[in-house]
């Protein structure tokens, strides 16, 4: 296993566990609590986060966090399977997938007020990108 793999691997299971698994968990009342310190922050410096989640926002975290996990998962499933048979080609799934998912969020959670939350994204995304910028300089222009 190479270490871009390696690297890409630990990123995804942080961003699919902690960052997703557990940030749908925060749907359950008792463990909001735990996650509002992280809302309050995505929402600096214009919005509180609110005590509690109603059922649509424990939905909408629900479904985000789902989402969070399955791009780890991804992530984690392209630097296993994919990079060793085909370098190039597994790069371009992490780029587009990562890529898509920040442009998105972070636009939409400008829109939505909480521009801070665009700002963690930039560490996400980062995680997910930056390995795989180490390439063999013939698998550059592939």
């Amino acid at each position: 296993m190479t270490r871009e793999q390696r690297i890409l691997r630990l990123n995804a299971f942080i961003v699919s566990v902690p960052f997703g698994i557990f940030f749908a968990a925060a749907a359950w009342p008792p463990l909001y609590e735990v996650w509002r310190i992280f809302f309050a922050v995505a929402h600096w410096p214009f919005n509180a986060a609110p005590a509690e989640l109603d059922a649509t926002g424990r939905l909408l975290v629900a479904i985000g966090g789902g989402l969070g996990a399955g791009l780890g998962a991804m992530t984690w499933a392209v630097a296993t399977y994919v990079l060793p048979v085909a370098p190039t080609a597994g790069r371009r799934v992490i780029w587009v997938s990562v890529l898509t998912w920040f442009v998105t969020d972070s636009t939409f959670s400008v829109v939505a007020g909480s521009p801070m939350n665009a700002l963690i994204n930039v560490g996400l995304m980062a995680m997910l990108v930056l390995p795989t910028l180490n390439q063999p300089a013939d698998e550059q222009f592939a």
